[in-house]
């Protein structure tokens, strides 16, 4: 998948994203892994995910496959210089699920191709492609309760 990060700014600047984890660690992008910021002496460059303007003031980018599923949050900078540093401006930020392929949202569950399995009873929704499965739920039930478990 590609440009699963969006954001509306004026077009001709120079944006870049950084994705944080729950705890607040930033995705180092060279090591593939989640750090405290400034880890080693590291700074912004090293966190800057680059995002194209496709004009019309809109940004786009990509969110790293190799970061497992789960909740997120992507900060949007404005880059100053020539080089993101710590000190550009934040624009915008947003929380992002992510499943591994693709971004979780509620319309893309009730929206897109779901299918359930009837033997059993695997529900899988699908993205906007109709190919990639976003999540895949597991029902189960006894005589007092019905439980979801996610794949």
């Amino acid at each position: 998948m590609a440009n699963e990060i969006h954001v509306n700014y004026e077009s001709e600047n120079t944006l870049y994203a950084v994705i944080r984890d729950k705890a607040g660690n930033a995705w180092y992008v060279n090591g593939q892994a989640f750090e405290l910021w400034g880890t080693t002496g590291r700074d912004a460059e090293d966190y800057c995910i680059s995002l194209t303007d496709r004009n019309g003031s809109l940004y786009v980018g990509d969110f790293n496959e190799n970061i497992s599923s789960g909740r997120y949050y992507i900060q949007i900078f404005l880059q100053a210089g020539a080089n993101p540093a710590d000190g550009d401006s934040l624009i915008a930020g947003k929380e992002f699920v992510w499943s591994g392929t693709g971004e979780i949202t509620p319309d893309k569950l009730l929206v897109n191709k779901a299918i359930q399995n009837k033997s059993s009873g695997q529900i899988q929704y699908f993205d906007d492609d109709g190919q990639t499965v976003l999540i895949t739920l597991i029902p189960t039930e006894d005589n007092e309760s019905v439980t979801r478990a996610s794949d």
